[in-house]
């Protein structure tokens, strides 16, 4: 179980054949504390490793530290360091502040592929040729990462056909429930009932505040607190680049009666409105980070999202129009396993992220839960997020939720309200294996964080039996066009100057759930009674009018200056018009 050290820079890693300690001289005297630090070769923290000191035997905790009193010490020469799957080491005190020390594997692991020829071996119970159909033996026991792979019934075979070798071979639909906000009410009070007492959280009471300047722009990174008549704190976010924030009356608890939006009263139809005065300013930053499970079961899949999130990051700052894009990843497991997790902290060099994901690996996990409130701990604390960039975007890509007992479930509320006061927007991307409660989960986590979902479907023909989400229609995009169309939505804002908003906002561009054919074939809505629906740039849902289109008046909406659609059925027939409001 292991976290990656990302904020030691002046490390130097040991060879992964021998021991080492590394001591770094400071000025130290007896009366200041001790810090150990323990990980392995790759950098990565590890907890839980055993420190005797004296007849006395403490833990490192999950960032592998430790920190020993002075009294703790006295008369101690040697700590006394051991770890399962580890050797043992012993490190003497020479009266430094800091000790790190590195351990090292006791065995080396075994190579779970081999080729012959165009064949790749895979080790179950027993070898067998991956040409073959092999018994799956469970989740966590079958390594998919040694070639192209696929599921036929309760069998895994090789498919040369499907090896990754480019991206754009992975299928998904979003299932946006900002846009389809009575559906999901509907769902929440009916199919997916059951899973707000597994899962502690209910996505129910919703508040929307917009927030712009005097001149009509949307103001990014404002900060908006729900509370009630005593000032108590009930929900914390950060305006979008739309300008908006969404706040949570009782998504974990009862909820209260009398709320404030910084210290107002809320309006009626709890779409609160506050204009600032401040100058029209935005940064230029857009932080992606990609957190994703690396145990076994996501092995049928992992090679190829791989090659997507890699496509991604290499397509991110020209979607943008060049804004500064600044990409990272963290990898997780489980608490069993040969680490907890791995990061590599946001940067604008996309080869340092590029390289991080290539590198890992699917294997372990045992279980069917694996450790998401962890991986999303070192995700919003660890990876670096710049505070003033204009989005701040993590994608979530998994295939099982966390375990549900109470103590997990409470650290992973911890991160879904830390998330949503950083202004951080978690869009779950969800892989074969999901069960509903797990998409009841991933929906809820993306609403609380002002995020969207994604789940791969099955249209590729690659991985598992994928989950098709509880919506009503879903519309099946290649998945890297996906993720890059939603680092758009969340990054694009107009431009301070004019009347402009950004070039980058081409003809057939359209938000989920609508299709870029409407716009292509039908610019012009007839005239004629019918619903009209208006919804932002990220496809959420602003307004709906009933009538002729010519009577609709949009300053009724009181929308901030940008991009929007106007969705529109009228005889049978739906058209999708842009409409820019200055």
């Amino acid at each position: 179980m292991k976290k990656i050290v990302y904020f030691l820079a002046a490390i130097l890693i040991c060879s992964i054949s021998i021991s080492c300690v590394k001591k770094v001289p400071v000025n130290h005297s007896q009366d200041q504390p001790l810090t150990l630090i323990v990980m392995d070769s790759t950098q990565a923290l590890l907890d839980a490793v055993q420190v005797k000191v004296g007849k006395q035997t403490y833990t490192t905790s999950y960032d592998g530290r430790i920190v020993f009193k002075p009294e703790q010490l006295a008369g101690v020469k040697s700590l006394q360091l051991s770890c399962e799957g580890y050797k043992s080491q012993t490190l003497s005190l020479t009266g430094e502040q800091t000790l790190i020390a590195t351990l090292v594997p006791n065995k080396e692991k075994k190579n779970n592929k081999d080729k012959e020829g165009e064949h790749v071996k895979y080790y179950l119970t027993s070898r067998a040729m991956a040409d073959e159909a092999v018994p799956v033996m469970g989740r966590a026991d079958v390594p998919l990462t040694g070639g192209a792979v696929k599921m036929v019934e309760n069998h895994v075979i090789y498919d040369e056909a499907l090896e990754p070798t480019s991206a754009g071979r992975l299928t998904a639909g979003e299932v946006n429930d900002f846009a389809k906000w009575a559906l999901w009410r509907n769902i929440l009070e009916n199919s997916h009932k059951e899973y707000i007492d597994t899962w502690r959280i209910a996505p129910r009471h919703r508040y929307t505040v917009q927030v712009t300047n005097k001149e009509g722009f949307p103001v990014v990174n404002y900060a908006v607190n729900l509370t009630d008549a005593n000032g108590n704190t009930l929900f914390q976010a950060l305006t979008d680049n739309t300008g908006k924030a969404e706040l949570w009356n009782g998504l974990l608890n009862q909820g209260a009666n009398d709320l404030r939006v910084n210290g107002e009263a809320l309006a009626e139809n709890g779409n609160t409105r506050i204009v600032i005065d401040e100058p029209c300013e935005a940064s230029e930053g857009v932080d992606v980070l990609f957190v994703f499970d690396a145990t076994g079961s996501m092995g049928d899949e992992l090679r190829y999202l791989q090659k997507e999130m890699n496509d991604v990051i290499a397509r991110a700052k020209e979607a943008t129009g060049g804004l500064a894009i600044r990409t990272g990843a963290v990898v997780y497991r489980d608490h069993t396993d040969e680490y907890l997790t791995r990061i590599s902290r946001l940067t604008d060099d996309i080869t340092v992220t590029q390289s991080f994901i290539d590198k890992q690996e699917a294997s372990g996990g045992g279980d069917y839960e694996e450790a998401v409130p962890e991986a999303l701990m070192a995700a919003l604390n660890s990876a670096g997020w710049d505070s003033e960039a204009r989005a701040r975007i993590a994608f979530l890509v998994l295939d099982a939720p966390c375990h549900e007992d109470s103590a997990t479930v409470a650290l992973l509320h911890e991160q879904i309200l830390n998330a949503a006061a950083q202004g951080i927007r978690i869009v779950p991307v969800v892989c074969s294996g999901l069960e509903k409660s797990g998409e009841y989960l991933m929906r809820s986590i993306a609403l609380a964080t002002n995020g969207t979902s994604f789940f791969l479907t099955d249209d590729s023909g690659i991985g598992g039996k994928h989950l098709k989400p509880t919506t009503d229609t879903l519309q099946v995009e290649h998945l890297n066009d996906m993720l890059v169309r939603t680092i758009v939505e969340f990054s694009l804002m107009p431009a301070c100057a004019g009347e402009e908003v950004a070039e980058l906002l081409i003809s057939d561009f359209v938000p989920n759930p609508f299709s870029t054919q409407d716009i292509a074939s039908n610019p012009d809505i007839p005239h004629g009674e019918g619903v009209h629906y208006i919804v932002d740039i990220s496809g959420k849902l602003i307004g709906m009018y009933e009538g002729d289109i010519e009577q609709l008046q949009l300053n009724q909406y009181q929308l901030p200056i940008g991009i929007y659609f106007i969705k529109t059925y009228i005889d049978g027939k739906w058209y999708t018009k842009k409409v820019l409001v200055r």
